[in-house]
């Protein structure tokens, strides 16, 4: 893509972001102006709380979650583990919203996607022992 309006740098920008879930090429470009206009309060933080993810967040070697830590901080409390009760979700964003919820204090289990023949994915391509 040629961008007449900015450095490789910025085109760069605009199409990581452009790959998350939610943003087009359109809401990327915009995003990427805001950041370019709050660099010293947003871009710059931004930057450095991305470059500390990228060294500390794991996934969790027991549940799937992702945390700083592996065993996670929701396998390490013992409270959840003494009601016996194990929620199996798709995804990550599935046990985030109901930690929110706080409906319940359970132990979770993260697929990682679901069966799909019809795309090719098996159980073996889940987190699920066969």
């Amino acid at each position: 893509m040629n961008n007449q309006n900015g450095g490789p740098e910025i085109e760069q920008l605009i199409q990581l972001l452009a790959r998350l879930p939610g943003l087009g090429p359109r809401s990327a470009r915009r995003a990427v102006l805001h950041l370019i206009k709050k660099k010293d309060t947003l871009m710059a933080p931004l930057a450095s709380a991305l470059d500390r993810a990228v060294d500390s967040v794991l996934t969790c070697a027991q549940c799937g979650n992702v945390d700083t830590k592996s065993p996670c901080n929701i396998c390490l409390d013992p409270r959840r583990i003494e009601t016996g009760l194990l929620i199996v979700v798709e995804d990550v964003a599935d046990l985030w919203a109901l930690e929110r919820a706080g409906t319940t204090k359970a132990l979770y289990h993260v697929l990682g996607g679901t069966l799909s023949p019809l795309d090719g994915v098996g159980p073996e391509d889940l987190n699920i022992s066969t």
